[in-house]
């Protein structure tokens, strides 16, 4: 998967007690809520029996549907002591903060030792889902927030020989997991989470992204083109030659990417078939000082534009792909005590 190089700073988010932030990663549950009751076992679903009786389904006007903006660590202590301390939490829409206690943390070498360098962490491009190594078994897991149960990703995929020198990249829907080592080390892996079957990429392809739905893949070729790949198909031998971040649509036929030129941001769209323009981009402005950050298709057919103001100030927006019309649809900033951040689909 691709690797921006952004500078992620500042920013806001509900604060935590230093009893809740010092507490052991084993024991944190929900902030300020019912506890996880992280029972997960060795293979298949997890969790789902252990939650709280609290905890109301998903989607209630008493329990709004979780959606994360990202995960990250936080810092404790004051100056000049500070000190990053676990868990891993996820920083939601609305506020909030989850703390995920069954994620581990620091990396752990093919011989179990624990390292200063962060396990890896991933949020789907939705917020819906969290990938990263479960502390207890050391396996592979995804995390579905608002269905509260965990993924154990099962056989030899799950177990890898070394938590370092990886990214990981999880599907909407949690369907798919991808495991990116640092190039020139070891294949990218794509893991089908309910299976643990497993597909193998060429050093030349790295995933960028999927369609709304994660039945395909969005991969970059030699850094240069894009093209849907369908698990389980030959990898893609070339693509489209697309201007700044792109987009897969769900059906996989176009490719939209978003650029700027000058004052102007421009979202153009791609035939995958022909690898041309087919209509005329999106023209509009956008405040100064902000930038492009991501772009992705929503499943209805609307496009969601994700924009940076240095040194961490971010815009969620809407974009209508017929009418160009932006609409607003969230707003954060990240704390300057707040480290190691995945943004929702990266």
């Amino acid at each position: 998967m691709l690797k921006p190089a952004l500078a992620l700073l500042l920013a806001v988010g509900t604060p935590l007690t230093p009893a809740q932030a010092r507490e052991p990663a084993d024991s944190a549950g929900w902030a300020g809520s019912a506890g996880w009751a992280d029972s997960a076992r060795s293979a298949g679903w997890a969790g789902s029996a252990g939650w709280a009786d609290s905890a109301r389904s998903a989607g209630s006007a008493a329990n709004p549907r979780l959606t994360a903006r990202y995960a990250g660590l936080t810092s404790c202590g004051g100056r000049p002591q500070r000190y990053i301390c676990s868990p891993w939490r996820l920083w939601l829409r609305g506020g909030g903060i989850l703390p995920l206690p069954d994620a581990q943390v620091r990396a752990l070498d093919e011989n179990g030792r624990e390292l200063r360098l962060r396990a890896p962490i991933a949020v789907d491009p939705y917020g819906q889902f969290a990938a990263y190594f479960h502390k207890s078994t050391r396996r592979l897991a995804v995390r579905d927030l608002n269905a509260r149960t965990v993924r154990l990703i099962p056989g030899t995929a799950g177990k890898r020989p070394s938590m370092t020198h990886l990214d990981l990249l999880v599907s909407p829907k949690g369907r798919y997991l991808v495991v990116d080592p640092d190039l020139g080390t070891q294949p990218t892996t794509v893991i089908e989470t309910a299976t643990g079957a497993t597909w193998s990429l060429p050093d030349y392809a790295k995933v960028q992204g999927f369609t709304p739905d994660g039945s395909l893949l969005c991969v970059i070729l030699d850094m240069e083109e894009t093209a849907a790949w369908r698990p389980g198909a030959p990898p893609p031998s070339g693509g489209v030659t697309v201007v700044g971040w792109s987009a897969l649509r769900t059906t996989g036929d176009i490719i939209a990417g978003v650029s700027r030129e000058g004052r102007t941001h421009f979202v153009r769209f791609y035939a995958a078939r022909t690898a041309m323009e087919h209509r005329r981009p999106l023209r509009f402005t956008l405040p100064r000082g902000q930038e492009a950050r991501r772009l992705d298709w929503t499943p209805s057919g609307h496009l969601t534009l994700l924009t940076l103001k240095q040194p961490g100030s971010y815009v969620t927006r809407s974009l209508n792909p017929t009418t160009g019309k932006l609409r607003t649809l969230d707003t954060f900033t990240i704390s300057p005590h707040t480290w190691d951040i995945h943004l929702a689909g990266e």
